[in-house]
């Protein structure tokens, strides 16, 4: 009986100081994120003259892009991808990648979700060219693409072996955040304040879970 439960307990200690981390740098960041909503709206500049300017701006051929890559933010894109990255990344051995991209995207979007509704901001006083619900601060498509897209950067770099691939890899995650954030300002459902809020928060979430698993690992090994 021993035996069977050596591994099991040895695993107890990293899983448990894993779950810890996770937990509180989670709840970190939603206060993070409230106090940075409730800031910018008391003291912040209004930001509904640039929105209608944005507004006036617009193209047809714009907003018809802006609604394609608006989906690089979705979860009903990125839940997918997720998923499929979190069991490929699994069955290859690479156990922190998994854990990092299938807990960025489920922690970002709960983050976003959560924070709005502490928030509660109001969405800009344009025509919203998306169908959407609920307050704007952050952006949950922001959030969620730099969550996800940050998330699987970091996964996949120790696996890309040519510098030039991991170039062209940072590049075109970095990429997909910036055209998310920008067309959800495009669309008229955000202000950039939402969506900068969003990216940063994602953006961090990711690399706070990272540094969580590259901590974890080395205590893992040793036992």
């Amino acid at each position: 009986m021993s035996s069977r439960a050596g591994p099991v307990s040895s695993l107890r200690g990293p899983v448990g100081s894993l779950a810890v981390r996770v937990v509180l740098g989670w709840c970190a960041f939603v206060l993070i994120g409230w106090g940075l909503g409730e800031l910018w709206t008391s003291i912040g500049p209004s930001e509904a003259q640039l929105m209608r300017e944005v507004a006036r701006q617009r193209s047809a051929g714009l907003v018809d892009v802006a609604r394609v890559i608006t989906w690089a933010g979705s979860l009903w894109l990125l839940g997918p991808l997720a998923l499929l990255a979190s069991i490929l990344l699994f069955r290859a051995g690479r156990y922190d990648g998994a854990f990092l991209v299938a807990f960025g995207l489920l922690g970002g979007a709960l983050m976003a979700d959560l924070i709005k509704q502490l928030v509660a901001r109001p969405r800009p006083p344009v025509e919203h060219l998306q169908a959407v619900t609920g307050y704007g601060f952050p952006s949950g498509h922001a959030t969620q693409a730099a969550a996800f897209w940050t998330s699987l950067l970091l996964a996949l770099g120790p696996v890309v072996g040519r510098p030039l691939g991991r170039w062209l890899l940072t590049c075109a995650c970095l990429l997909l955040v910036v055209v998310v954030c920008v067309s959800r300002v495009v669309l008229g459902v955000h202000y950039p304040s939402d969506v900068l809020a969003g990216a940063l928060l994602g953006g961090g979430w990711a690399v706070y879970l990272w540094r969580c698993a590259r901590h974890n690992a080395p205590r893992r090994r040793e036992r």
